[in-house]
Formats: structure tokens, C-alpha cells, sequence
């Protein structure tokens, strides 16, 4: 059995059979298969003596599935997003005079005979207000029913939600529980964060959208002296430095990822937010101007990032659209880059059995699409080790995934 089990791979065993220590730790997807008994073909899970090989197997393949659903799910509300943006972008600014009656009005704040309507704090806070406001709320909901499913799902495919942090958890609060003091720990590398990170931009760019329509109401029917929206008469006052923040953290985070692409999207994101808040700010023009500088070094560096990632030169565009919102040559409309929605339909072929998945060196999933066979190097998005390869041939270190790919063989979307 002890053949079968290849535990001379795993443990330094004496003549006699006993284990005298544990080689090393077992790398991620190590485990191709869970082994059964040659004769009888029960699962081994239950013997001692072979637990350490068998949780290795199972928790590879719960990340397995894992990553199999977490991509289906992403896929599943890009798409979901897009309809609404697109459904914003074509409908009429003016809003109908019948929904203001019986509609629920924001708590509006009276200044020497005016109003004010004041979009400020969290985005949570800021979309709150902004369905408060007649007219609104029946506007935004089908793409807010979008937006909850996207934060929801944003939990759900963080790091401490995945098969590796929950066993780790679990593991740590028996060892508590029982009064065991050494550390505990695993590398964190392992985790997948490549979804979080496609998340992220996701809820980002949902808020932008919502923000921008919203503005664009404002901006070309604010002043209506005869509107049975009262707050279309009202002053508007933006603060969108929570917003700001949360480009900041995946800005900084993909970077350390290596993750190119989404640290380009959170300097585009940032940039956008501070023209739409410029619309009508709560700071000065003195600190409206340094962000403006700021917006425009974030563009400068996303250019750079642009000029040594040739797989990010699709997003020159957005850059582009991006330094007009700042000039304020434009304002902002929600901005369609045709190319990444090829990107994302590509993920949606990959879920139907086209492209193929790797392993890089270290263990973390990855894709390539269309043949599914590499043709131009890259860093794994993860730990920054050489993936891909040139003319069908991969670098070293990396592996054909068959067991995902496996996997999204039997997935339906």
C-alpha cells in the first residue's frame, strides 16, 4: 500500500516501515489523484497512516472546483453588467414628471433658501442616496440587483473564502481549543486572487456607471425651475474620496500581484472619479487641482505600464478617454473597449471547453486562450514566475492543467 501511496515521496521511512520525518511540504496540485485501495477500491481517507497525502489531494481538489466555479461566475456578471451599462448609456436623461409623485425623497439640506444634495462617504452611502432621490430608485434598480450580486460574489471569491484559509482556520481553532501554542502558517501564495482582483474592477466600474448617469441627469436638466423633482433644483456637492481610496488599494494590490492589466484599470478608475467629482466639488480649487496632477501622473504611469506589457496595449484607449475626462473635453460616458470585451468572451469559450489551463511553477492556475497553446511569455499573475512560452512551446516549470480543464469540460454555461 505504501507503493501506492508513493509515500517514499512524501516521508523518510526506516527499514522497518516507520516514518522518521516528513520530507517536505507538499506543493500545491501536487496531488494529481485521490488514491483508492488496489484491491478493494475504497477511498483511503480514514487510514492515519495515509491522511497527510489523501487532505493534500482533497484540498487541491476543492481548489480545483473552486476555481472552476469562481471563473463561471465572474463571466456571469461581466455580461449581467454590460447589458445594464449599455441599457444606462442609450435611455433618456429626462426623467418622467408621473414618478415623482409618491416617490421617496433624500433628506435634503437647506442652505440660505437652497438646496443641497451631498454624495459623499462610502459607495454604499453614496448609492443609498442616490436611489432616495425621486425619480431614481425604479432607474437603478435591475443594475443594482447587478451590483449586490457582485459585492456578494466579491466575498465569496476572497482569500479567507478558499479551501487553503478555511482548513487553515479550522486547523488553527482545534490546535486553540486544545491548547497547542506553536505557529501555525502556510505560504499565502497559494491562494488564487486573480478573481477577487476581476471582482474588484467589476463593483468599481458598476459604481462608476451608476455615478456618471446619475450626473449626467443632474448636469443637463439641473435648474429646471418647473420639474416636480425638487432636488433637480437643488445644489449638488461630491466627495468621492472613499472611491479614490478603493482605486488606491487594487491599484497597489495588483502591482504586488503583477497584475498589469487591473493596476492600469485602477489608474483609469482613479482618474475618472476625480473628473466626475470636479463636476461639483466639496474641496477647494487648490486641492482639486492636486488631484487633477495626481489623476494625470496615475495616466502617465498606466502609459509606461502600457509601453512594457504588450498585453495591456489594448487599453491605450481608455487611457486616452480618460485624459479627456480630465481636460474636461468630455464628460463621462460609460466607455466600451471592444477588445476587452473580447477578452471576456474568450473566458466565456474557455468555460465551454475552448483555450487550455497550465500550472505555473508554483502551482497557480492560469489560461490561454484561443489555440490554448503559448505563443509569448508572461509572469504568473500570482508569484511572478515565467508562464507561457513561444511557438507551442511552454517555459519551463509549466504544466498542462488536464484536471481543470476537465473540469470546465463538464461545466455548462
Amino acid at each position: 500500500m505504501d507503493g501506492t501511496m508513493e509515500m517514499q515521496d512524501h516521508y523518510n521511512i526506516s527499514d522497518d516501515g516507520s516514518i522518521d520525518a516528513i520530507k517536505a511540504t507538499s506543493p500545491p496540485f501536487s496531488a494529481k489523484d485521490i488514491k483508492t485501495c488496489p484491491m478493494c477500491r475504497f477511498p483511503l481517507r480514514n487510514l492515519h497512516r495515509y491522511n497527510r497525502i489523501v487532505k493534500r489531494g482533497l484540498i487541491d481538489q476543492a481548489t480545483k472546483r473552486f476555481i472552476v466555479w469562481a471563473n463561471a461566475g465572474f463571466v456571469s456578471l461581466e455580461a449581467r453588467l454590460h447589458v445594464h451599462e449599455e441599457r444606462l448609456r442609450d435611455a433618456n436623461t429626462k426623467l418622467s414628471q408621473a414618478t415623482a409623485s409618491g416617490s421617496r425623497h433624500t433628506e435634503e439640506h437647506a442652505i440660505e433658501g437652497m438646496l443641497r444634495i451631498q454624495i459623499e462617504g462610502p459607495a454604499d452611502n453614496q448609492i443609498q442616496t442616490i436611489r432616495r432621490l425621486s425619480g431614481l430608485d425604479v432607474r437603478y434598480a435591475p443594475i443594482l440587483n447587478v451590483r449586490r450580486d457582485i459585492l456578494g460574489f466579491l466575498h465569496q471569491v476572497s482569500e479567507e473564502e478558499q479551501p487553503f484559509s478555511r482548513v487553515h482556520q479550522m486547523v488553527k481553532n482545534v490546535r486553540r481549543q486544545t491548547g497547542v501554542q506553536p505557529q501555525f502558517e502556510f505560504d499565502g501564495s497559494i491562494l488564487q486572487v486573480r478573481n477577487r482582483l476581476l471582482t474588484t474592477v467589476l463593483a468599481l466600474r458598476c459604481d462608476l456607471t451608476i455615478l456618471s448617469d446619475f450626473l449626467n441627469i443632474y448636469q443637463t436638466q439641473s435648474g429646471a425651475r418647473f420639474s416636480q423633482h425638487k432636488w433637480l433644483r437643488g445644489d449638488l456637492l461630491l466627495d468621492f474620496s472613499s472611491n479614490r481610496k478603493d482605486c488606491m488599494s487594487l491599484m497597489n494590490d495588483a502591482a504586488s500581484q503583477h497584475q498589469p492589466m487591473h493596476e492600469i484599470e485602477a489608474r483609469i478608475f482613479f482618474a475618472r472619479f476625480v473628473a466626475l467629482e470636479r463636476s461639483a466639488p466639496t474641496s477647494g480649487p487648490d486641492a482639486m487641482g492636486q488631484l487633477l496632477t495626481q489623476a494625470g501622473e496615475g495616466l502617465d504611469s498606466a502609459k509606461s505600464i502600457c509601453a512594457g506589457a504588450a498585453s495591456t496595449a489594448n487599453m491605450l484607449p481608455e487611457i486616452e478617454d480618460a485624459e479627456k475626462l480630465l481636460r474636461g473635453s468630455t464628460f463621462y460616458t460609460t466607455f466600451t473597449n471592444e477588445e476587452k470585451r473580447a477578452v471576456y468572451a474568450a473566458m466565456a469559450q474557455e468555460l465551454r471547453g475552448t483555450g487550455h489551463w497550465y500550472y505555473c511553477r508554483y502551482g497557480h492556475a492560469f489560461t490561454i486562450g484561443e489555440c490554448g497553446m503559448p505563443m509569448e511569455t508572461s509572469r504568473c499573475p500570482q508569484c511572478g514566475a515565467a508562464v507561457g512560452g513561444q511557438d507551442h512551446d511552454a517555459v519551463e516549470g509549466v504544466t498542462r492543467a488536464e484536471d481543470i480543464d476537465a473540469e470546465f469540460g463538464r461545466l455548462m454555461v
